[in-house]
């Protein structure tokens, strides 16, 4: 088996409402979808972002066995080390690349993913409802409603932003929370890297009755003195790295427990192959792993795979989510692209999200929904010469 295409899809979507968090509002959803087709007609989906470091290296994949999913990864990795843009898109590239290997490689061995990697020991993933970003005028009506509907929908988890707002008003809104949704729902919150050291410290300070999960990027992700010190002097746990890219740049900061808990991202981290390598490296430095994720359906079937072979951090008898049990985010905002561009469309029961079964991701890509969601004569296909 020979790769033979690549397509590229670059994807947006508007939005009927904008939202923001502390560095920016947005009124679009984008992401990039790839399809990689081997000579027998088997193909896979993967997604990302940057797309023209896809195109940049999609000719590499061609005439390469796709089911060789580590040769392939280490090739794509041994091109862009030398310059140093592992840590940059070209690795966003890979991501993508890699889950779409993976899928023809179930695809061809007709299992799901996460046998390929060895077995799932588990075949349900704790999730938590990500959203509560800032809309206009919602405070606290709109935010209240959100909240007690995630509550409703049997979601045991939340996540908020601050970071976005007046110190004092971000803090007065995670109190509210914490008070109309009572002391057995998880809330954490996200500053998106928001704070500087000082600021973060006292907002987490500020929060000590309100039992929050964790205290996600406090800091500069990449500010390891400083998400140190946050972590010293707050008294929830942090949590950070959903930017961060390969095993390399997580090694230092696991061995330094500069987080409490890690989150990689399966579209930017190194895709599948990398991802698992991650999960395994934070087990054994004792750090929780709960993975990113604000994808589509096809990264998100991706991380699931993943987070079902991995352990328990520590190994335990009775695994408990946000005890010793990764737990994944489960991306709420609008994304009308994630909504109707694969089948199936995850959804959660009992705050938990099935691992697929069928062979590859387990997912099928609607390509009517591509075509609806294309950017006008942004797409690339690469053939085999």
């Amino acid at each position: 088996m020979k790769i033979e295409r690549v397509e590229i899809h670059p994807l947006s979507a508007d939005l009927a409402e904008p939202f923001g968090w502390s560095q920016r509002w947005t009124s679009t959803r984008q992401t990039t979808a790839v399809k990689i087709t081997a000579d027998d007609g088997t193909y896979g989906w993967g997604e990302s972002g940057n797309p023209m470091a896809m195109e940049a290296l999609a000719a590499q994949l061609l005439g390469e066995d796709p089911t060789r999913t580590e040769a392939l990864w280490q090739k794509l990795f041994g091109i862009i080390y030398q310059s140093h843009s592992f840590a940059g898109p070209a690795m966003d590239a890979i991501s993508a690349f890699d889950m779409a290997c993976w899928d023809i490689a179930g695809k061809a061995a007709g299992k799901p993913v996460s046998e390929l990697l060895g077995g799932g020991v588990r075949d349900r993933i704790p999730v938590y409802a990500t959203g509560l970003y800032y809309l206009e005028d919602d405070f606290p009506e709109k935010l209240s409603e959100e909240a007690l509907g995630y509550k409703a929908a049997g979601f045991k988890g939340m996540k908020l932003k601050v970071g976005g707002k007046a110190v004092d008003e971000d803090v007065r809104r995670v109190r509210h929370l914490r008070e109309i949704l009572g002391p057995e729902i998880h809330l954490m919150m996200d500053a998106n890297e928001g704070y500087d050291v000082k600021t973060a410290i006292y907002v987490g300070q500020a929060l000590a009755e309100a039992n929050l999960s964790w205290f996600e990027e406090p800091v500069a992700s990449y500010d390891d003195k400083g998400n140190l010190e946050v972590r010293r002097n707050v008294p929830m746990p942090i949590s950070g790295g959903e930017s961060l890219k390969t095993r390399h740049e997580f090694a230092g900061r696991l061995a330094n427990r500069v987080f409490d808990i890690i989150q990689p991202d399966i579209a930017h981290a190194g895709g599948i192959s990398e991802m698992h390598k991650i999960g395994h490296m934070a087990n054994a430095f004792g750090v929780s792993f709960n993975p990113h994720f604000w994808g589509t359906g096809i990264s998100l079937a991706a991380t699931l795979h993943v987070a079902a072979c991995l352990p328990s951090n520590p190994p335990s008898v009775a695994p408990q989510p946000y005890v010793n049990q990764s737990v994944m985010e489960f991306d709420r905002t609008p994304h009308p692209i994630r909504e109707n561009l694969t089948d199936p469309i995850f959804d959660q029961e009992n705050s938990e999200i099935a691992v697929p079964t069928a062979p590859g991701l387990g997912v099928d890509v609607i390509e009517d929904q591509i075509e609806r969601f294309a950017v006008d004569g942004s797409k690339v296909v690469v053939w085999h010469a």
